[in-house]
């Protein structure tokens, strides 16, 4: 089982803009594209995926420092657990003696669904299977670390499958909606927000002036002209939250140039993705078309399909300054949203679910954000423990 988890682990060190590039190449092949049409298919996603990471990087970078200047700025005040991010939490996730065996139980399901007729979505994003790694461990884990409770982690890492396939099936139109890329779905974990927000945008809908509302990037545009430009809008969130992190000029005007370009190249890059998957999807069609007359699939990808919405990251650097300020203004909250202070997983959701309306997904993701840190906050033991068991990291002591 540990050279199984070896190779498993060598392969995905190459990190996703390498590993969703192969499997995309792979099933070129498996559903008759041409090897070199399939080789260009692949290439082209490995690009797209390496541009928005290249951006990610960026993002994730200018955006927790500022936070942390704010925070350093209030006298007294202390954290007892830090948000590093979804890479440490992945590396924990692999650690576990038993994430090997989450690949094999995704791919069961989906064929399982896919034979029966209860999805149409073929998820193709493996890297993310680190997500069930995680649940299968933590409940293992809660219930004590016997045989039995980690059948049951299993179970719930399987449930969690089915939830990602019915919820990409659910999306589908949404998503294409805003990325205009043809015959994906998003099959990753965090549209399953959807479940629990609809009913509050329901909510939101029904107040008179917010139901008239509409306010995407391109109604800004059209309303208030060049001041509604994404590299605009970036540069005034930038100026802002420079201001409130007591940056000094070179570092408000470093932080406005960057939050600029984070809002307007994003879009830019996405165009390559639907470049990529147009000819896969188009051969993925008419494999199906050709064995099973009448159903279709597409294919389902991990979020960064979702990064090339303007809306999505205007929404993400105004909420921002907000996870500080619950941060540090809940009373069960504990820690510091370091790492993901743009909160990608709850903005993406919220962006979808409001079709690209900047003042709902905004106001959704306000609403979201004590769930988000309460959540944060309930499960920073456990993990840390989790951490320790693996080896993984050093935790600090007091932490």
């Amino acid at each position: 089982m540990s050279s199984a988890l070896d190779f498993i682990r060598s392969i995905l060190d190459y990190g996703p803009n390498v590993v969703l590039p192969l499997i995309m190449f792979i099933l070129g092949l498996a559903i008759g594209m041409k090897p070199a049409r399939a080789l260009g298919a692949g290439l082209l996603l490995g690009v797209a995926f390496t541009g928005m990471f290249t951006f990610f990087g960026l993002a994730f970078d200018a955006l927790p420092k500022a936070g942390q200047a704010m925070v350093a700025r209030i006298p007294g005040l202390r954290f007892e657990a830090y948000d590093f991010g979804w890479t440490v939490a992945a590396t924990i996730s692999w650690a576990w003696p038993f994430a090997v065996f989450m690949f094999p139980l995704q791919i069961a399901i989906n064929i399982v669904m896919l034979a029966l007729g209860w999805t149409k979505c073929l998820n193709v994003d493996m890297w993310n299977v680190w997500h069930k790694a995680t649940l299968g461990a933590f409940t293992t884990a809660l219930l004590g670390n016997t045989p039995t409770a980690l059948v049951i982690g299993f179970v719930v890492a399987g449930l969690w499958v089915v939830m990602e396939l019915i919820s990409a099936d659910n999306t589908r139109e949404q998503v294409y909606n805003l990325t205009k890329i043809p015959g994906i779905a998003v099959s990753h974990n965090m549209l399953l927000d959807i479940l629990w927000m609809a009913p509050i945008l329901d909510l939101l809908d029904r107040i008179p002036f917010l139901s008239r509302i509409r306010t995407s990037p391109a109604d800004l545009r059209k309303r208030i002209g060049v001041f509604g430009e994404n590299y605009v809008l970036g540069a005034i969130l930038g100026l802002i939250f420079g201001l409130l992190a007591g940056y000094d000029l070179k570092g408000i005007a470093t932080l406005v140039i960057q939050c600029a370009a984070i809002v307007t190249l994003f879009p830019l890059i996405a165009g390559l993705f639907a470049r990529a998957l147009a000819p896969v999807s188009e051969a993925a069609q008419e494999f199906m078309q050709k064995r099973f007359p009448g159903r279709s699939f597409y294919i389902g990808l991990d979020w960064p399909v979702l990064a090339g919405i303007d809306a999505l990251w205007v929404t993400g650097i105004l909420v921002a300054p907000f996870a500080l300020l619950f941060a540090i203004i809940l009373p069960y909250n504990t820690t510091l949203p370091f790492a993901s202070i743009i909160v990608v997983s709850l903005i993406a959701t919220t962006t979808v679910l409001a079709q690209g309306d900047l003042v709902k997904s905004t106001l959704l993701s306000i609403i979201g954000l004590p769930v988000y840190l309460g959540a944060a906050s309930y499960f920073a033991p456990y993990f840390t423990e989790l951490a320790a068991q693996t080896g993984t990291f050093q935790i600090p002591e007091g932490y």
